[in-house]
C-alpha cells in the first residue's frame, strides 16, 4: 500500500489497540465520553465479524484488524514483512490498487482474488473495500473486509464439472432431463433435451406445446392423452413415441419417462428425462427385417436349420427345409422331443451320440449319418452342430445344420466306382488292379498266376477305322474274356488295349495255359461291327506268385516280358515269363518304362551335327539330336527310344521339349557372343498332326528374342502323304513366321515330285542310303543323286547330304556343287561344349573314320589267343545296378580271348562302365566256360555292330583250366590245325549277324 502523510482521524481516538498487541490483533472497545449505543453496535459488528476486517488510514497504513492478520491467512508469521505484490498476478494488484483509490472517494469496490500462501496452495479471496466517512462525507478511512472464499469456489468448481459431466453424460446417452410447471404452463429442459427434440434454445422457456408439435401424427393422440392423465390425475408414465426433428426432420424414436410431484394435494410439476432411442430402434427394426430375412432364406433354402435350448431340450426354431427332408410336419419336430431320436437310423445311434458329448467342450461337431423318414425312406444326412456358451460359460443353447447328402453319397460311391473302373469297359482299372494284387501278395496265403494280355495291331483298328470303331473292339473283346474267366478270375483293363487276368489259387499251370489258349480262341473269332468284319487276335504274358515275383510291379513286369516273347513269336500266342528271355526284349522293356521317368527328370540332352560347306569345311549350322543318358544303360540314341516313344504317345512331349531346348540354347549363344548359326531339328509327323506345334515355336522365339531363320524344321517325305492338309498348314504356318523348312531322306519316300512344286521348302537333305553307294560302278544312285542336286538348284533350294564317311563320297558331291555335307567324314553328333568349340573355330577339315580301331584302354596283361575263325558264344545279364536278374542269352561273335578277358562283336547296343553285370558262355574244345566280367571298352563296326572289350572276375579253377584250352588253342593254331568241338563261323562275321538278325 502506498504510504500517506498522517492526519489526525478521530478513529484514532476511538480505537485503541491492546497494550501487548496480541498476535491475535482482538480489540478493546475503548470507552469514550462521546460513546453511545449505536457506536457499540458498529463496533461488535467489526470485532465480532468472521471475516478478517482490516481498517485502513487514507495513507495507505493498517490501523487495526479484528483477529489474526492476513499474514497468517496466507500461512507466514505477523511480523513478517511481506511483500503482497510478489503474491499477485500484475493484473490483480493494479487491479486492488485501483479499487483502493475509488474507495477513497466515498464508493466502496470488491475484487475477486486469488492468491498464492506461504505453502503454495491457492486461496480464493473477496476483498471489500468500505469508505468510512464523516458526516461532512469527508472519507477518513478504509475497512477493507477480506472473506476467504476457497471452499465455496472449489465447490462451485466442483458442482461446474459434475455439471459438465452431466451434460457429456446426457449427450453420451442420448437422454435429457426436463421440467414442466403444470400451473404455468412453462417447461424447462437441458440442454441435451433441446438437442433431442431440435429446439432452438431462447431466453424465454417454452410451454409444453412446442416439444409436442414435432410428435408424429400418429403418436400424437396417445401422447397427448398420456400427459392429460399425468397433469389431471397425477399418474406416472413411461412411452414410446416418435418425433420428427424439430430442425432436421428426421424420424426419431423417444422414451419418455415422467413423474409427477404434488402440492396441495393436486399435481403441480413434472419432473422426467426424455431418451433418444432412434439408434436402438433402428437396428431392432434391422434385427426384425434380418431375421425375417433369415426365416425367408432359412425357410427356402434346400437344408435344414434348427435351435434348441440345452437344458429343457426344447426347439425354438425349425426351418421348413427339415420338414421337406424328414418328412416329419413342424409341429410334431417342435413339440415331441423323441421325434428327433427316433429317426437316426439305429446304425448310427451310439455314433452320433457319442458325437454329441463334444458339445459340452466346445467343439462344433461334423457327422454324417442315415435317417428314417416318416415316408418310409432312408437317407443319408450331413449334420452340423454348434454349441453356444453364454458370458458365464454356461451352455445354454445348440444351433445347427442338417443336409440331405444322399445324392451326394450316391454320387461319390459312383464316382468311388468311376475310378476303380474303367469307364469303357466296366472293368476294374489299374488303379483297382494294383490295389487287388497289393492284397493279394500281403496276404500271402495262396499261389495265383496273373496274365497280360494286348490285342494285336490295336492301333491299326483306331487309325484306318477310328476310335469309335476301336472302343467297339474293347467292349466285345472285355466280354468275351469275362465268358471265359473261372469262378475264382478277376479281369482289368490296364491301359488302351491291354488286359490283366488274375487266377487265385489255381490247381495246375497247365490249367492256366488252358485258359490262355482259350482266350486267344474266343478273342479270335470274328468280329463283325457297323459292316466291318475285323479278325482280332491276342498276345499274353503269364507270370506266376511267388517265383516270379513277390509284388505287383515284378509280376507285372516280369509277364509284360513274356508279352513280349509272345510278340516276337509272331503275336496271337502265349509265353510264360521265364529267364530265357533275350536282352533286346530286356532292354526295350526298360526303356519304354523308363522313359516317362526320363521326361520328368530331364535325363535327356541335345548333340549336334555339324553342317559344312563343301567345298572349304566352313560350319553353316547343325542338326539338334536328342540323347538319352540312361542311368543303366548308358547314352542310348534316338533309334532305340524314339519307336518307343511314337507307340507310348511320348513323341510330342519329347519333340517340344527339343524345340524349346534349341531356342534356349540359341539365346544363351547370343548372349555369350558367339556367331550364330541355323539349328534343325527333325520334329516326329506325329506332331504335326496334333494342333499348337506353330503356336509353340512363335512362342519360344519370342521368348528368347531369336530370329526365326535361325530355326529349321525338318520333315520326312512320308509325312507329306499322311495327313496331307495338316501337315502343309503347319508348314505354311512355320514359313510365315521365317523358320527354314528341310526335307529329311528325301528319295525314300516316293513323293510325288508336285510337293516340290506346291509347297515351298528351303533344304532337301539326301538319305544317306544313296550317298553310301556312291561308287562309280553304281551308276543309279550317282545319277540320283546328280539328278536330285540339279533339280534343287533349279528350284533354288539349298541340298545336303547325309551320311558323308568317305573322301571318294565327297569328291563326288563337289564335282556335282552339293551345297553342304553332314556326316562321320567330319564330325559325327557331339554333345554342346565340344560343339561350341567347333563354333570358335569355325570350320573343320574332313577326317577319315576310324573303324575297328581298338581303344587305348585295352592295355592286355594277359596273352590272347586270336582265332583263325570267329567263336559263336553267348552273354546274358547277370546284374543290373546291383539287382539281380536271370536273363536269357544274346549270341554273340567272339574275336580274341585271354585269361584277363576277350573281345566281342555284336549288334547290340551296350553301355560301358557302367551298373550292368555280364556272363558269358563259351565253347571251347568241348569245354563250356561260364564267366563274369563287364564291359571296358566299345568302338563302332561296319553297320549298326559294335565290338566290345571285356574284362573278366574270374576264380582260379576256372582261369586254370581256360589256360589249359587256350596252350592247346595256341598249339592248333600254330600248327595251322582246326580246332575241335568249337562253334566256329568261318564266314563274314558282318553278314552273319545280319542274316541271323543278331
Amino acid at each position: 500500500m502506498t504510504n500517506y502523510p498522517p492526519r489526525n482521524n478521530f478513529l484514532t481516538q476511538l480505537f485503541k489497540k491492546d497494550s501487548d498487541r496480541r498476535r491475535s490483533a482482538s480489540h478493546k472497545l475503548v470507552d469514550h465520553p462521546n460513546d453511545n449505543t449505536l457506536l457499540n453496535y458498529y463496533a461488535s459488528l467489526a470485532v465480532y465479524h468472521p471475516d478478517l476486517i482490516i481498517v485502513i488510514s487514507t495513507d495507505g497504513k493498517v490501523i487495526s484488524q479484528n483477529r489474526s492478520s492476513i499474514n497468517e491467512l496466507l500461512g507466514y508469521s505477523p511480523d513478517e514483512n511481506i511483500n503482497y505484490e510478489q503474491l499477485l498476478s500484475k493484473e490483480k494488484y493494479s487491479s486492488l490498487h485501483s479499487a483502493f483509490y475509488k474507495t477513497l472517494k466515498g464508493k466502496p469496490r470488491t475484487q475477486e482474488v486469488s492468491i498464492l500462501t506461504k505453502y503454495g496452495q491457492r486461496l480464493f479471496v473477496t476483498a471489500t473495500f468500505i469508505p468510512i466517512k464523516k458526516a461532512d462525507n469527508t472519507v477518513v478511512g478504509i475497512f477493507l473486509v477480506v472473506q476467504n472464499n476457497t471452499s465455496h469456489q472449489e465447490l462451485k468448481h466442483s458442482l461446474e464439472l459434475k455439471e459438465r459431466h452431466l451434460t457429456h453424460a446426457q449427450q453420451i446417452a442420448e437422454i435429457g432431463s426436463w421440467e414442466y410447471i403444470i400451473g404455468e404452463d412453462r417447461f424447462y429442459a437441458s440442454d441435451n433435451s433441446y438437442d433431442i427434440f431440435g429446439i432452438e434454445k431462447t431466453d424465454s422457456e417454452p410451454s409444453m406445446d412446442i416439444p409436442l408439435k414435432y410428435t408424429h401424427p400418429d403418436d400424437s393422440l396417445k401422447v397427448r392423452n398420456t400427459l392429460e392423465k399425468a397433469i389431471k390425475k397425477g399418474i406416472d408414465y413411461t412411452i414410446d413415441y416418435r418425433i420428427f426433428h424439430g430442425k432436421t426432420n428426421q424420424l426419431r424414436y423417444l422414451k419418455v419417462h415422467a413423474e409427477v410431484l404434488w402440492q396441495d394435494k393436486k399435481p403441480y410439476k413434472l419432473i422426467g428425462i426424455v431418451k433418444d432411442e432412434t439408434t436402438q430402434k433402428e437396428l431392432e427394426i434391422q434385427m426384425d427385417k434380418t431375421q425375417k430375412d433369415l426365416r425367408h432364406i432359412f425357410n427356402n433354402l434346400h437344408v435344414g436349420i434348427w435351435m434348441k435350448e440345452y437344458d429343457t431340450n426344447k426347439v425354438t426354431y425349425v426351418s421348413k427345409w427339415i420338414e421337406e427332408i424328414t418328412q416329419i410336419p413342424l409341429d410334431l419336430l417342435y413339440n415331441d422331443d423323441a421325434t428327433w431320436e427316433n429317426m437316426v437310423h439305429p446304425a448310427h445311434i451310439q455314433e452320433v451320440f457319442e458325437h454329441q458329448k463334444l458339445l459340452k467342450d466346445g467343439e462344433t461337431i461334423f457327422h454324417q449319418y442315415r435317417i428314417n423318414c416318416m415316408d418310409g425312406t432312408t437317407k443319408w444326412v450331413f449334420d452340423q452342430t454348434v454349441p453356444y456358451f453364454n458370458d458365464e460359460g454356461k451352455l445354454t443353447h445348440l444351433f445347427g445344420l442338417i443336409a440331405d447328402i444322399t445324392p451326394e453319397v450316391e454320387m461319390r460311391q459312383q464316382l468311388d466306382y468311376f475310378a476303380t473302373h474303367d469307364m469303357l469297359t466296366a472293368l476294374p482299372n489299374q488303379r483297382n488292379i494294383y490295389d487287388k494284387l497289393d492284397s493279394m501278395c500281403e496276404a500271402n496265403k495262396h499261389r495265383f498266376a496273373l496274365l497280360y494280355l494286348d490285342l494285336d495291331r490295336f492301333k491299326l483298328i483306331n487309325d484306318s477305322l477310328g476310335y469309335q470303331i476301336g472302343d467297339e473292339v474293347l467292349k466285345r473283346t472285355s466280354n468275351r474274356l469275362l465268358s471265359a474267366l473261372p469262378t475264382t478270375g478277376y479281369i482289368g483293363r490296364i491301359s488302351s488295349n491291354d488286359f490283366i487276368v488274375i487266377i487265385d489259387d489255381y490247381k495246375t499251370k497247365d490249367s492256366i495255359y488252358e485258359l490262355a489258349g482259350d482266350m486267344i480262341n474266343r478273342i479270335e473269332e470274328q468280329i463283325t461291327i457297323d459292316g466291318y468284319e475285323l479278325n482280332i487276335t491276342t498276345s499274353i504274358g503269364i507270370s506266376f506268385y511267388p517265383e516270379n515275383g513277390d509284388n505287383k510291379l515284378t509280376l507285372i513286369e516280369s509277364a509284360h516280358a513274356a508279352l513280349y516273347q509272345a510278340k516276337q513269336h509272331g503275336k496271337n500266342n502265349f509265353q510264360i515269363f521265364s529267364y530265357s528271355k533275350d536282352i533286346t526284349s530286356y532292354k526295350k522293356y526298360v526303356l519304354e518304362k523308363d522313359m516317362r521317368k526320363a521326361i520328368d527328370k530331364q535325363e535327356f540332352e541335345l548333340y549336334y551335327q555339324p553342317q559344312v560347306e563343301t567345298n572349304t569345311g566352313v560350319i553353316r549350322g547343325a542338326e539338334a539330336l536328342i540323347r538319352w543318358h540312361h542311368a543303366e544303360w548308358g547314352l542310348v540314341s534316338p533309334g532305340e527310344f524314339i519307336p518307343l516313344a511314337e507307340e507310348n504317345h511320348l513323341i510330342n512331349h519329347i519333340g517340344d521339349w527339343v524345340i524349346q531346348k534349341v531356342c534356349s540354347q540359341l539365346r544363351e549363344w547370343k548372349d555369350n557372343g558367339y556367331s550364330l548359326r541355323p539349328i534343325s531339328i527333325n520334329v516326329s509327323p506325329i506332331r504335326f498332326m496334333k494342333k499348337g506345334l506353330v503356336d509353340l515355336v512363335k512362342t519360344e522365339l519370342e521368348k528368347h528374342n531369336i530370329p526365326a531363320k535361325y530355326l529349321e524344321i525338318e520333315i520326312t517325305e512320308s509325312s507329306l502323304l499322311k495327313n496331307e492338309k495338316n501337315v502343309l498348314a503347319a508348314l505354311e504356318g512355320l514359313k510365315s513366321l521365317g523358320v527354314k523348312i528341310a526335307i529329311d531322306d528325301f528319295g525314300t519316300g516316293y513323293a510325288s515330285l508336285n510337293y516340290l512344286r506346291e509347297f515351298d521348302a528351303d533344304t532337301i537333305k539326301i538319305d544317306q542310303i544313296f550317298i553310301q553307294n556312291i561308287t562309280a560302278d553304281n551308276k543309279k544312285d550317282t545319277a540320283i543323286i546328280s539328278s536330285v542336286l540339279h533339280l534343287a538348284k533349279g528350284l533354288e533350294m539349298k541340298v545336303i547330304a547325309e551320311g558323308v564317311e568317305e573322301y571318294e563320297q565327297l569328291e563326288f558331291l563337289k564335282q556335282n556343287e552339293c551345297d553342304e555335307i553332314q556326316g562321320y567324314l567330319f564330325s559325327k553328333p557331339v554333345p554342346l561344349d565340344t560343339y561350341e568349340q567347333m563354333l570358335q573355330t569355325g570350320y573343320i577339315k574332313p577326317t577319315k573314320p576310324k573303324v575297328n580301331a581298338i581303344p587305348e584302354d585295352e592295355r592286355r596283361s594277359f596273352y590272347r589267343v586270336e582265332f583263325p575263325y570267329h567263336v559263336l558264344g553267348e552273354m546274358s545279364i547277370l546284374e543290373v545296378n546291383e539287382r539281380k536278374v536271370e536273363l536269357g542269352s544274346a549270341p554273340v561273335i567272339i574275336e580274341d580271348i585271354g585269361l584277363g578277358g576277350l573281345k566281342i562283336l555284336s549288334s547290340l547296343k551296350l553301355p560301358v562302365n557302367s551298373t550292368i553285370k555280364f556272363k558269358f558262355h563259351i565253347k571251347l574244345m568241348g569245354e563250356n566256360f561260364y564267366l563274369n566280367g563287364d564291359l571296358v571298352w566299345k568302338n563302332e563296326g561296319k553297320g549298326d555292330t559294335f565290338y566290345y572289350g571285356i574284362k573278366f572276375d574270374i576264380n582260379e579253377p576256372d582261369e586254370d583250366r581256360l589256360a589249359a584250352v587256350i596252350n592247346k588253342m595256341t598249339v592248333l593254331i600254330n600248327l595251322n590245325h582246326d580246332i575241335p568241338d568249337t562253334d566256329l563261323i568261318k564266314g563274314n562275321p558282318y553278314a552273319y549277324l545280319q542274316k541271323n538278325n543278331l
